[in-house]
């Protein structure tokens, strides 16, 4: 008798997969798309810069100092709201 062995599931998956991986296109940058089409010269990020930890440090602290003085304006206007709220809240229902 002569046996006739199929492909099961597995080999014919795995044999697409492989198909996929050879044929996959290879992904473009934004940069790379926007010099094709606008003919720029800009080539990446640009030269790294090395920062001092005297410098590191001043921007920390100017960081923090505007991050505190953002945190403190938001909870002063959201005191007078709610504030303002609870008042117009107390007047209409007492």
């Amino acid at each position: 008798m002569n046996k006739i062995y199929n492909m099961g599931f597995g080999g014919s998956s795995s044999g697409a997969n492989v198909i996929m991986k050879n044929n996959r296109r290879s992904r473009k940058s934004k940069t790379e798309k926007f010099q094709k089409s606008t003919g720029s010269k800009i080539g990446g990020t640009g030269p790294e810069k090395h920062i001092s930890e005297a410098e590191l440090e001043k921007i920390r602290i100017n960081i923090r100092t505007s991050n505190r003085k953002r945190q403190s304006k938001i909870l002063a206007i959201t005191t007078v709201f709610l504030l303002l709220f609870a008042l117009i809240f107390f007047y209409f229902m007492f």
